[in-house]
């Protein structure tokens, strides 16, 4: 079988969860490349039209264009102005987050692991989610009323639930993810969530009954090797599931400012879907729920239909690796990988060197 994706082999972090660490770092990695093809691109720019020379003229004497818009009544463009300011800083932090996170996993530093990654489960993505529910209630929140725009205000769980359900329908995934399984990974103190263990890294004594720190002992502070490798083991066998979700929104968003081509779509997605596929078996049986059999089962059906209608063969595991590495069919001649490759790199030389011209 080929070698794992990974280049950066050293530090502690056990091969078996080598392929999770990829799957992970691909998703991370592709969340870069868009908010960097973004900046360049200069998509996250806002243009306004004016009426006349008076419109025009009464903006540039405004000393607040977000009262102005507010004044005139042009809601859609205020809620536009902001989603596109807002949206690239929210996620360039997201991705600080999750790549420091990955990097103390690699090195055995796993308490910093767990308390970097509960800011953007937690309270980034709830904000992204915001953006894609209803951006103009986004626009007026932040305008107005900012607190309601912490995840600690949405309510119950079952508010959490509903609220990913209707963001879960607007990025078509309701058939792979699950809106309730989403909300207790993020927001429920319960043995299969990321809020008790995240608390836990957090402070040294918790006192919540589902996290109560125990006699002679303080949080994560005396963690050894089998305690560590139970922290990879739930780690690795939920990250990827909500990283994909958090790719999800961010595709969707990113879409509204630089529509993409479904070749290239199709391209990442099969990149995503073949690490899912070689990720599923490395989760034990211990970690393993019908929520993520399903996200597996799903993802891996895409992938054999997409094949087929392809005119491929059923990808084999050496089909998987080279898949995840270069977005490669099964059997696909390299030359046209590497024509694929450069005609995306052409489209986005493309579009920098029209940003330039203007």
């Amino acid at each position: 079988m080929a070698s794992v994706l990974r280049k950066n082999k050293l530090g502690h972090l056990p091969v078996e969860y080598d392929v999770a660490h990829d799957l992970c770092f691909v998703i991370h990695d592709l969340l870069v490349e868009l908010l960097k093809s973004g900046s360049e691109g200069d998509f996250f720019r806002t243009s306004l039209e004016f009426d006349d020379d008076a419109d025009r003229l009464a903006l540039e004497n405004s000393s607040d264009i977000f009262g102005w818009l507010s004044e005139n009544r042009r809601v859609d463009q205020r809620a536009q102005v902001l989603v596109t300011r807002v949206f690239p800083a929210v996620l360039s932090d997201t991705l600080h987050c999750i790549y420091e996170a990955l990097e103390s996993s690699r090195k055995g530093k796993l308490n910093i692991t767990y308390m970097l990654i509960r800011k953007p489960i937690q309270e980034n993505l709830f904000l992204l989610e915001s953006v894609v529910a209803n951006r103009l209630d986004f626009a007026d929140n932040l305008s107005t009323a900012p607190l309601k725009l912490r995840a600690t205000k949405a309510g119950s769980m079952e508010v959490h639930a509903k609220r990913v359900e209707g963001v879960l329908e607007m990025v078509r995934e309701t058939h792979r993810l699950n809106a309730a399984y989403i909300a207790q990974l993020r927001y429920e103190k319960c043995e299969d969530g990321f809020d008790g263990i995240c608390n836990q890294a957090m402070h040294l004594f918790t006192e919540h009954p589902a996290i109560r720190t125990a006699p002679l002992n303080v949080n994560f502070i005396f963690s050894d090797m089998p305690e560590k490798l139970t922290q990879w083991a739930y780690l690795y066998s939920r990250l990827p599931y909500l990283l994909f979700y958090i790719y999800r929104i961010v595709e969707h968003i990113g879409a509204g400012f630089a529509p993409t081509s479904g070749d290239y779509i199709d391209d990442i997605e099969r990149r995503i879907s073949a690490l899912i596929v070689l990720w599923w078996p490395s989760v034990s049986e211990r970690y393993r729920c019908d929520h993520l059999e399903k996200f597996y089962a799903e993802t891996e059906g895409w992938l054999r239909a997409h094949c087929d209608e392809a005119r491929c063969r059923n990808p084999t595991g050496r089909d998987l690796y080279r898949m995840a590495r270069c977005g490669a069919l099964p059997g696909e001649a390299a030359i046209n990988v590497r024509e694929r490759a450069k005609m995306y790199e052409s489209i986005a030389s493309l579009n920098r060197a029209a940003v330039n011209d203007v």
